[in-house]
């Protein structure tokens, strides 16, 4: 039987079995070494005495002038410094001493030169002028007459129907009497509804809440009152809005005129008559 055994292989590198067999023997010679190490203990050696310890008061830091001892600087070595090892590259700079000077010196005002005064300001204004425009000055405004027509003041108390009732005749009017107050009354606007017949069934006053004066509101009463007496030629009732409902109303405003009338003075009975 004919045994052979590859040590190296074709290309002339060692075969996987050489390196193992290698590796093998390495193993086992340091499981050798270390057990005929290991096979006699060591004995502690007792110290007969203990070595001296010195403690140093403190570290001289090394400066970059001045006494001190060399070397006792830790960072002599990773900073820059005189006594390293670039010390002599370094400028040598003198030592310049600061001395205090009393200084007294008389005040020297400014010469004033009346004439130059605003002499820049002056060359420089014009280049910062705004543009002139081309547009012509506008020109004064020409003076209107305004010429008020006079008010015609009413010479009676007067009512106007508005919307619907104004076209409508009347069967039956009422005669608005001046009131007697001493003021201007304002004008009483009051929202009617009249049925078919003609006759007023509704009469509200729209702002009658707004109003605060007396004599105001004794107005808007007696326009109430006066709409109650008028009664407007009856209509079909086609001509309503809506003429298939009973009953019916027309919509519209009267509107009261009020003229006013100072009230007399009353007489002082206890004046003394004049012979």
């Amino acid at each position: 039987m004919k045994q052979t055994l590859l040590v190296k292989g074709a290309d002339g590198s060692w075969s996987n079995q050489v390196v193992s067999i290698w590796v093998l023997v390495m193993f086992v010679s340091q499981l050798g070494v270390l057990y005929w190490l290991g096979r006699t203990p060591l004995e502690p050696v007792a110290m007969s005495r203990n070595a001296p310890m010195h403690l140093l008061p403190e570290i001289l830091f090394t400066p970059d002038t001045g006494p001190g001892p060399e070397f006792s600087d830790p960072t002599l070595f990773t900073r820059p410094n005189r006594r390293g090892f670039s010390g002599t590259a370094w400028s040598q700079f003198p030592v310049v001493k600061h001395k205090l000077i009393d200084w007294d010196e008389s005040p020297r005002l400014f010469a004033n030169r009346p004439a130059k005064l605003g002499a820049t300001f002056r060359e420089t204004l014009p280049r910062h002028l705004a543009a002139v425009s081309a547009v012509p000055p506008k020109g004064l405004a020409k003076q209107t007459n305004l010429t008020l027509p006079q008010l015609s003041l009413r010479a009676k108390s007067e009512l106007e129907f508005l919307g619907n009732f104004s076209d409508r005749p009347l069967v039956r009017s009422v005669s608005v009497p001046d009131l007697p107050h001493d003021e201007a009354l304002r004008r009483t606007l009051v929202r009617i509804g009249v049925n078919s017949d003609g006759y007023v069934v509704s009469a509200t006053v729209p702002d009658r809440l707004a109003k605060v004066d007396t004599q105001q509101a004794a107005a808007d009463r007696r326009a109430l009152e006066l709409l109650r007496g008028i009664r407007f030629e009856p209509v079909k009732r086609k001509s309503f809005d809506h003429p298939d409902l009973p009953g019916a109303l027309e919509w519209g405003n009267a509107l009261f005129h009020w003229r006013t009338a100072a009230s007399p003075k009353p007489t002082n009975a206890n004046a003394p008559k004049s012979n």
